[in-house]
């Protein structure tokens, strides 16, 4: 068996059972999370928190955060017009974009992900292991919505994740590149 047609089984198979398993309300819960990895909201979201680091000194995130949405939604851009997959039928609204890669997997990774990183090396708050399981379960759940919804297959949603992951960790590599350049010219007006 092929590897297309093992993922394409995979796919359905898991497609099929969300399909066959929906609950009224749970409709809803799953729109409000996909709300929350949409263009719009990841955009306010991003210039909302580069603002806030900015007004707390914390501008060595600014660029990185940059870096990680940006780079991860370019890409998506490009993929989606390489491979333009059709959506899956049946879903529960329609898409104007092709479906490979999910977006909103994409986005939650970089933008969540990017602050699940900076919460876990950073804060020092008494809510830090709360907040870090709060954003590791968003990240799940945004991609579990976009199977529930039924417009995205598994292989969307997974790859979706890989790209926002290297976009993440690109962007990681560079706070800390910029942390140890301004503190190697002895700046101490940059904070991480």
């Amino acid at each position: 068996m092929s590897y297309n047609v093992c993922m394409n089984f995979i796919d359905q198979t898991v497609l099929n059972f969300f399909a066959n398993n929906m609950v009224d309300w749970l409709i809803f819960v799953m729109l409000v999370i996909t709300y929350l990895g949409n263009f719009v909201m990841v955009g306010v979201l991003t210039f909302l928190s580069a603002i806030s680091f900015y007004i707390h000194k914390h501008t060595a995130r600014i660029l990185p955060l940059f870096v990680s949405v940006g780079g991860s939604s370019i890409t998506v851009y490009i993929l989606k017009n390489i491979f333009d997959r059709a959506r899956p039928i049946g879903g529960l609204y329609s898409e104007l974009t092709s479906s490979f890669p999910s977006y909103h997997a994409t986005a939650a990774i970089a933008l969540y992900g990017f602050f699940l990183y900076t919460i876990w090396k950073y804060d020092k708050h008494y809510l830090k292991k709360p907040l870090i399981i709060f954003l590791l379960i968003l990240i799940v759940s945004i991609g579990a919505s976009r199977l529930y919804l039924g417009v995205h297959y598994l292989s969307d949603v997974l790859v979706g994740y890989v790209v926002g992951l290297i976009w993440l960790l690109l962007s990681i590599k560079l706070h800390k590149y910029i942390l140890r350049f301004f503190g190697s010219i002895g700046s101490h007006k940059l904070k991480s």
